[in-house]
């Protein structure tokens, strides 16, 4: 777009701010964050202290995994923090409003509406939005799924249909196969259930006018839902597009996320199209960009909305495969290669997505460590209950407040999703590690409460073997603090697994789709791997 570039070259900074429904950089959370680095310290310390340890290999395995929740948490507040709200460029701004009163040309764009089995109806809604968006496009369903019915609507619609002889590399090939028939200069992607709002193309397009950005991404957001998982996934998602997004972007490290973007399409090119080497096409993608130079640009406004999983099946589906893409990065994304393009900051942001998924190994183990004393008598800390609490105490609760004033607070939704989807995000681990494919055999066929249980028998079993604990620990008390302590800890573990188990029931196929965007408050908490969910070490 040469005219935009000339403008972009000789327009200054446009001082109007962002419209962010979020704030998180207040001085008080900057103090707290020091003091919390205090606690930190002080407790890792005390954790190393050679008087206080336990057996050498319950040792060992707490002090990983307090290791890597400091440097997970470190992480996070130091990506949020990044983000100092800049105002938007004044040729992004001036451009928009060309582009509104029609003053300048419009770049050809291809909307591409990625399916595969969703519902008709599901599809007709998404068609009908992207098809009506400002400014002059192409709008495309690419249809996986070969339903004719979907052919049939968007022939109703009056948008084109794509199909493609058979389905090799999943979302990625169907992608491929449609930019080998297009050519237009901006490709936009949605998923099937992605609704845009109409100003979708004209917020997005002007952060395009410098020519080294080769996509553009917008938060993926989801409606309000109607059960736990629903809200827990919705409030994840709240958290990493509103806090999380906005500091990687500051690093030039935001990427993109399936749906909800716009390419460049000579960067796409030079890639030779959508990266089919993993399920995780969309953060592959953005390395292999990166890689090469390209710079990426996060827009934190909503500008489409989509559904939540609604039930457990399907959460953790989602969830095995997200967590399949981070391990990936994690373990074969030589990220700190020498030469392999990225910057220091880059390799450090990817590195983050990985370690993020590696947090639900450290949750089963503080699942398991009260358990440990119980039934056993093993504590990885040898310390009397005032010394421990005195270190321990002051370092959760400032973590804990940290993260209420980055994120506007807790919801128990959250921590129990998260939490829940500990030991699928185990078995992406493993699989990854054998080079092997996750796969999910769960279906959410309706009437199939067999299939919808055995999703859950990694949680009743760890639910059996704490209550176990907690029985057999309070029979021999053999340190009343200590046990009560463990037992305590272990009781939370049962509420939380208990309330995940008790979201299994019959799917329910008479299931009303409601697209009605959610409002995202700035008083509600997230949904990641909090620190009240780990175990402390039991007195011994």
């Amino acid at each position: 777009m040469p005219e935009s570039t000339a403008l972009s070259r000789s327009l200054s900074v446009d001082r109007a701010p962002r419209r962010l429904a979020w704030r998180p950089l207040q001085r008080s959370t900057r103090v707290a964050i020091i003091v919390a680095l205090l606690a930190t310290l002080s407790y890792q310390l005390f954790l190393f202290t050679p008087a206080y340890r336990g057996p050498t290999w319950l040792w060992v395995t707490m002090l990983l995994a307090e290791g890597l929740v400091a440097f997970q948490t470190i992480g996070s507040w130091w990506t949020i923090l990044a983000h100092d709200d800049r105002p938007e460029p004044g040729v992004v701004s001036l451009y928009r409003s060309r582009l509104r009163s029609g003053e300048a040309p419009t770049p050809t764009m291809d909307v591409f509406i990625t399916a595969y089995g969703e519902p008709p109806a599901l599809v007709r809604r998404t068609m009908r939005a992207a098809r009506d968006m400002s400014l002059p496009h192409r709008t495309i369903v690419l249809d996986d799924g070969r339903n004719e019915v979907l052919r049939a609507v968007a022939q109703e619609e009056g948008v084109d249909y794509f199909r493609r002889d058979g389905r090799e590399h999943a979302k990625a090939g169907n992608v491929n196969a449609a930019l080998a028939r297009t050519d237009g200069e901006f490709v936009v992607i949605f998923d099937a259930d992605f609704v845009p709002e109409p100003d979708f193309l004209i917020t997005i397009l002007p952060h395009l006018h410098d020519p080294d950005v080769a996509f553009v991404q917008s938060p993926q957001t989801y409606t309000e839902g109607a059960n736990l998982v629903a809200r827990g996934a919705a409030e994840a998602q709240r958290i990493f597009y509103e806090l999380v997004c906005p500091g990687k972007n500051h690093f030039n490290a935001a990427f993109c996320v399936g749906t909800n973007v716009m390419f460049r399409r000579v960067a796409l090119e030079q890639l030779g199209g959508i990266y089919t080497g993993s399920n995780s096409e969309d953060i592959w993608t953005s390395i292999e960009l990166h890689r090469r130079g390209w710079r990426s640009v996060y827009v934190p406004q909503v500008l489409a909305t989509g559904l939540a999983p609604d039930n457990v099946e399907s959460y953790f589906k989602q969830q095995l495969r997200w967590a399949s893409g981070g391990f990936e990065v994690l373990f074969r994304g030589r990220l700190f290669r020498r030469g392999n393009g990225l910057t220091l900051d880059q390799r450090l942001q990817y590195l983050y997505t990985g370690t993020h998924y590696l947090l639900s190994v450290v949750m089963l183990v503080f699942m398991l460590l009260p358990s440990t004393y119980l039934l056993f008598g093993l504590s990885p800390i040898k310390a009397d209950g005032w010394a421990w609490a005195t270190h321990y105490v002051p370092f959760m609760a400032m973590t804990v407040l940290v993260t209420w004033l980055q994120s506007g607070g807790f919801r128990v939704s959250a921590v129990v999703a998260s939490m829940g989807a500990a030991p699928v995000h185990a078995k992406a681990m493993v699989a990854t590690l054998l080079k092997r494919k996750a796969t999910w055999s769960a279906t959410n066929r309706a009437g199939d409460k067999a299939v919808s249980l055995r999703v859950v028998l990694p949680h009743v079993a760890l639910l059996v073997v704490n209550l176990t604990a907690i029985a057999v620990g309070l029979i021999v008390m053999q340190d009343p603090a200590a046990t009560w302590l463990s037992a305590g800890w272990a009781f939370l573990h049962v509420l939380i697994l208990g309330r995940m188990i008790a979201e299994v029931r019959e799917p329910d196929s008479e299931t009303v789709i409601d697209l009605t965007p959610r409002v995202l408050p700035s008083g509600t908490g997230p949904a990641v791997q909090l620190p009240d969910a780990r175990v402390p070490a039991a007195a011994s």
